[in-house]
C-alpha cells in the first residue's frame, strides 16, 4: 500500500465525515467538519492510499498561539495498526515544529489503553484530567507533548 499524506480540504467534506462515522462513531457533525477542514487556523490531514484515492486516516488540530492542539485522529478499522496514525502524528509534529508551536495537547478517553499506548509511544505525557468530558460521560486525560528541549 503506497501512502500520501495531504491536507485536507473542503472538497474532503464527505470523506472525513464517512470516517468519523467507520472509526469514531459520530465525533463529529458534517458541520462541523466543515468548519474544520475552512478555518485557517485549523491543520487537517489526511492520509491516503495513492492508487485508491481513499482516505484511511485523518487528524485535525488546532493553532492556539503557541500550542496545537490536537481534535481528531482517526484511521479507518480495517487498517488499524498498519502504522496510519504514527505517520499522521509525525507529519502533524513536524508542522508544528515548523511553525514554532512549542507543544501539542490532546484529549483521550482514560478507558482507551490502545489511544493511550500509542500517544505514549510517540513521546505524549499524561499531564491532567478532565471529569465527564465526553458525550457518553466518560472522563478524559490530557497529553501533552514538547516540541522544543529548554
Amino acid at each position: 500500500m503506497n501512502l500520501k499524506i495531504i491536507q485536507l480540504e473542503e472538497m474532503h467534506l464527505n470523506d472525513c465525515f464517512d470516517l468519523d462515522q467507520k472509526s469514531l462513531k459520530g465525533l463529529w457533525t458534517k458541520d462541523q467538519w466543515q468548519r474544520e477542514l475552512t478555518d485557517p487556523k485549523r491543520i487537517c490531514l489526511g492520509t491516503i492510499d495513492i492508487e485508491t484515492k481513499k482516505l484511511l486516516g485523518l487528524c485535525s488540530a488546532w493553532l492556539v498561539t503557541d500550542e496545537l492542539h490536537i481534535t481528531s485522529i482517526a484511521v479507518h478499522p480495517i487498517h488499524k495498526r498498519k502504522g496510519i496514525g504514527k505517520v499522521l502524528i509525525s507529519d502533524l509534529i513536524k508542522r508544528a515544529k515548523a511553525l514554532s508551536t512549542k507543544h501539542i495537547i490532546l484529549e483521550v478517553k482514560d478507558r482507551n489503553e490502545e489511544a493511550k499506548s500509542f500517544y505514549k509511544s510517540m513521546g505524549f505525557k499524561i499531564v491532567g484530567h478532565r471529569s465527564n468530558f465526553y458525550k457518553d460521560g466518560s472522563d478524559a486525560l490530557i497529553l501533552t507533548k514538547g516540541l522544543f528541549k529548554k
